[in-house]
């Protein structure tokens, strides 16, 4: 399986940008986590910016008493299983590729 083949270049570009989110994401949870909805310094304002739509998107589907943080980690097991998911479509694609 030759290291340049288009299929494989898009799974590992997506795992990229999933591993980044989910980074995002674990800074987020310790900032919340630490400082709580006080922190309203550039960094954490951009920081929210970037990670707001993944954790709206979860927290829609989350009960509204589950309280900010938690659905920021949420959020994060979502991203996580994502990359898992990931991680097996590509090597389904790389056995199909080895089965001819």
């Amino acid at each position: 399986m030759p290291p340049s083949s288009p299929g494989l270049w898009l799974i590992e570009g997506a795992s990229l940008a999933l591993a980044a989110l989910s980074y995002v994401l674990i800074v987020r949870l310790a900032l919340d986590l630490t400082f709580g909805a006080s922190g309203a310094n550039l960094a954490v304002r951009a920081l929210r910016w970037v990670s707001d739509p993944v954790v709206r998107g979860v927290g829609a589907i989350t009960p509204r008493v589950v309280p900010l943080p938690l659905v920021t980690g949420c959020a994060l097991l979502w991203i996580l299983a994502a990359r898992i998911a990931l991680v097996q479509v590509g090597a389904a694609i790389a056995l199909r590729r080895m089965m001819g």
